[in-house]
């Protein structure tokens, strides 16, 4: 991957993420469905290797387990057993799944000529976006509509699709979405280079406080294929929902009893506090934290791949056992843009808690908020990745 490791923790390791390169998304799930679905080879879709997801934000350990390196301080927080779940009184309809040019994923695109604002909020570089990126267009977004914001002209038809389906599969959270900016991934990657599709950062009010209730997402369509597509934006979203302030508490609380994510304290009812006490188990997240200490932040770190490989049942992709705000997004991304009878669902472990297939299982199982907000959209998202 052509990101920079960084060792820091909480709130800094989010600053220097969002304005470097966070951990969000370059897209791992490619080796998933090598393995169930030939044959297509997404992983080598641009002559690259494997290509995780990255995410803005890197929950840090207990604060039991930074003080004792040696405890095993299991996953933070009380389960939220017996607290009121939040209930969505949602009641959205299936969208159509809207018109879509695939010569919009062409392979390469012609430079724009656009610009970042300077002292973009959301990161003024293009740099921040990996090895070999091209800015293709940025936009605010006002009253849902993308407003040009890169003195490159008005939108482009293929970026305006894009942002539909988008919006289409999560109406009522792109509320959160201030800015929408669209690159091109390096199309001719070296072997080893691991390319970045997507990116969710949220806004930057002072070098150690962030507004997470407004985002940028960033999306890299070039070379993708329908079904990369669907997962790049549903593990971008998940990001966002499960990031957002509704799910946390402000960044200046100076102790977490739940997990610190950077724009701050999970709620205990907050979607990623509710996963984690349901799939994981406190030796697992144990052992993920030795490991995310030995790798200092690299998601290439071989403490990663060894994790990974001694829990394969456990995580959707390799890319998902880097850190549990990943396991979550990769997760749902399964769940949100691949057809819940497809091989690659339906031959997911289902023996132990921790298994992957009982983690995309929960997304469906949360009928109070989740399922109310986001089924109808992802349901769209699943019948236009399998077009």
């Amino acid at each position: 991957m052509s990101s920079r490791a960084n060792p820091s923790r909480g709130l800094p390791a989010l600053i220097a993420l969002a304005s470097v390169l966070s951990v969000l998304s370059i897209v791992a799930h490619l080796l998933l469905l090598v393995a169930l679905v030939p044959p297509r080879t997404p992983a080598d879709a641009r002559g690259g290797g494997p290509r995780p997801p990255r995410a803005t934000s890197r929950p840090t350990e207990s604060a039991a387990a930074a003080s004792n390196p040696g405890s095993a301080a299991g996953i933070p927080g009380d389960p939220p057993t017996g607290l009121p779940i939040p209930t969505s009184s949602a009641q959205l309809p299936e969208p159509a799944v809207p018109a879509f040019d695939d010569h919009c994923l062409r392979n390469d695109n012609p430079p724009t000529g656009a610009k970042l604002p300077v002292g973009d909020p959301f990161g003024d570089t293009v740099e921040a976006l990996g090895e070999g990126a091209e800015l293709q267009r940025v936009y605010a977004v006002r009253d849902g509509a993308l407003v040009a914001i890169d003195h490159a002209g008005a939108p482009r038809p293929c970026d305006e699709q894009v942002w539909q389906l988008l919006s289409l599969t999560a109406p009522t959270q792109v509320r959160y979405v201030a800015e929408f900016l669209i690159f091109d991934a390096d199309p001719n990657p070296d072997k080893d280079q691991f390319v970045i599709e997507g990116e969710a950062t949220p806004q930057r009010i002072t070098r150690t406080t962030v507004d997470d209730s407004h985002w940028r997402i960033s999306i890299a369509p070039n070379g993708l294929d329908r079904a990369d597509l669907g997962w790049l934006i549903a593990h971008e979203l998940a990001h966002v929902i499960s990031l957002n302030d509704s799910q946390t508490t402000p960044t200046q609380a100076p102790v977490c009893e739940y997990l610190d994510v950077g724009t701050g304290c999970l709620l205990p009812v907050a979607l990623l506090s509710r996963y984690l006490h349901a799939t994981w188990e406190d030796g697992l997240y144990d052992e993920w934290v030795t490991a995310d200490r030995q790798a200092e932040g690299d998601p290439t770190s071989t403490a990663y791949k060894d994790f990974q490989r001694r829990h394969r049942d456990a995580f959707v992709t390799s890319y998902a056992a880097t850190h549990p705000v990943e396991d979550f997004a990769e997760s749902f991304a399964m769940w949100c843009s691949v057809e819940t009878r497809s091989r690659a669902v339906s031959r997911l472990p289902r023996t132990a808690p921790t298994d992957s297939g009982h983690k995309v299982d929960w997304f469906a199982a949360q009928t109070h908020d989740l399922v109310p907000e986001l089924d109808p959209g992802c349901a769209m998202l699943r019948k236009f990745a399998s077009s």
